[in-house]
């Protein structure tokens, strides 16, 4: 039986035995995906695979000109990468497509691309009564309203000299001031935007408490999906399960009201477990750098890719080969590499402190000192727990040209409508700051919390600094891919406590990482 193979933690008591075997029937009907991922192996083969093209332009993948001579004028790119090469044909062409490649592949790009290449259609149930520039046809979720706002500045530029009006291309749908919310939702409803981004608990909420209705949608892409729909691990307890299968995530509800909607299916009974069968949906397209086989079992078996196409570019590879990775352990009284340190007995009893203690600011301000002359932009990543601009003052108090990485988007407005521009505000952040005289005038470390890192693309990172020990494997690989993007070199040192030596060295080899001794630690 299939819970009598999963770790049922002690502390999770049932009334009685039939409420457990209860729970454990549901969890088999609702998510056959998990009995297939512990005790089966299913080949590759069952996800058709996409044959390799050598497409040297976005012109033959089907990409529209004007966006084309755009790629070129505005972002300097003329050729795409192996990944968008393999992806955005799959996805002009209307398959479900699963993409895994390794951060800084152009992923999400190539889905932007796409979908502004897409003709805007209806359902073909809509297509008679209903006109398309009066419904959204495109739907994009996204971890972080940052990577949303990224997305929509990418759409803006791409599309600015056509002249067209942004409103009803491109709108974002996030959490951000009262003020700017209520106009977000007078956007999208009077004027439906072809492509709306937005995050999942956002989106969920113009459902649920404002109405918000996608009948005519026909493309929903979610990114970094792992992320968006968080499934159990692969040895949850049975108490992480059920607390699971009780409190869905935003995204998966979301996907129940459009899949009902859809359907005609009556919405009011969305949270309850029970699978109802889909006749219709719209075109799924997924990606992650971590989109792991559980996953890509999730969506078969629930209905929202029932025969996808996987692009798989990345191989079982996790970090690109152009990023060194380096890790130190610091201690009260000195720093080591992590390797050393792991062979070295320690004299004192290890001293727990917080990550933000100001033995592990002094450190990573020590290691930003020795790369300031080759740091271009630098990026630091801590936990969630950790007051970020608290944090910046510290590092300024240091000299270190700091400024938090969430802060630099912030809506402004203009005669199209709300955008999202950096770059005032980062002068304005940095006006009234001196750093070191010997940074460079143009250096900015910014300051983030990790699950801002999922997708974001900023310019020339070239040293990203974590401070503490990641919540997880996965979440390092999305840290230390801001870096070494498109084949660039790049650099990721984390700085962890001695008593986190054994969690680090875990996803070290988990991950089959390589790590430098870092060249200025003895």
């Amino acid at each position: 039986m299939f819970c009598t193979k999963l770790n049922v933690s002690t502390s999770f008591k049932c009334n009685n035995n039939l409420r457990y075997h209860r729970f454990s029937s549901l969890i088999q009907r609702k998510h056959p995906y998990l009995t297939k991922y512990r005790s089966t192996n299913p080949s590759k083969s069952s996800i058709s695979q996409p044959s390799l093209k050598d497409v040297d332009n976005f012109k033959d993948l089907g990409i529209r000109e004007a966006i084309c001579k755009a790629l070129q004028q505005n972002f300097n790119i003329t050729k795409p990468t192996p990944c968008q090469q393999q992806s955005i044909p799959q996805i002009l062409s209307g398959n479900d497509v699963l993409i895994r490649d390794l951060t800084g592949s152009g992923k999400t790009f190539g889905i932007v691309l796409a979908l502004l290449s897409k003709t805007r259609t209806l359902p073909k149930t809509l297509s008679s009564r209903s006109s398309v520039s009066s419904m959204t046809t495109s739907l994009f979720v996204v971890p972080s309203r940052e990577l949303a706002f990224q997305i929509e500045s990418w759409i803006h530029l791409l599309l600015r000299d056509t002249k067209l009006p942004m409103k009803s291309i491109i709108q974002v749908a996030v959490r951000t001031f009262p003020e700017i919310e209520a106009e977000q939702l007078k956007n999208i409803r009077e004027t439906p935007p072809n492509i709306l981004v937005g995050t999942a608990t956002r989106l969920l909420d113009l459902v649920e408490a404002h109405g918000l209705k996608f009948r005519g949608l026909n493309t929903l892409a979610l990114d970094e999906a792992d992320h968006l729909i968080k499934l159990p691990g692969k040895h949850a307890i049975m108490k992480k399960i059920i607390n699971r299968e009780i409190h869905p995530k935003p995204t998966e509800l979301l996907a129940r009201h459009i899949m009902s909607e859809l359907n005609d299916v009556d919405s009011r009974d969305i949270r309850r477990p029970e699978k109802v069968h889909y006749k219709k949906k719209p075109q799924l397209i997924v990606s992650s750098a971590t989109l792991n086989r559980a996953l890509r079992y999730y969506f078969k078996d629930n209905q929202l890719a029932p025969d996808p196409i996987l692009v798989d570019m990345s191989k079982g590879t996790y970090s690109p080969p152009s990023i060194s990775h380096h890790c130190l352990t610091v201690t009260s009284n000195n720093i080591r590499n992590l390797a050393t340190s792991i062979s070295v007995v320690e004299d004192e009893r290890i001293q727990e402190f917080e990550d933000d203690d100001d033995r592990m600011v002094d450190s990573i301000v020590g290691a930003i000192e020795l790369e300031q002359h080759t740091i271009q932009t630098g990026i630091i990543f801590v936990n969630h727990k950790i007051n970020v601009p608290k944090l910046v003052n510290k590092f300024r108090e240091y000299g270190v040209p700091a400024k938090e990485l969430s802060s630099s988007y912030i809506p402004t407005n203009n005669e199209q409508g709300y955008s999202y521009n950096s770059l005032s505000t980062i002068e304005a952040d940095l006006n009234d700051f001196t750093a070191k005289p010997t940074f460079s005038p143009k250096t900015t470390i910014y300051v983030a919390q990790e699950y801002t890192s999922r997708g974001i693309d900023i310019p020339n990172i070239s040293h990203v600094f974590i401070l503490g020990v990641p919540s997880s494997s996965v979440e390092y690989i999305h840290m230390s891919g801001r870096t070494g993007r498109m084949g660039r070199d790049g650099k990721v040192i984390s700085f962890i406590k001695d008593g986190q030596k054994r969690i680090m060295m875990n996803y070290i080899t988990l991950l089959d990482l390589k790590i430098d001794n870092y060249e200025h630690i003895d």
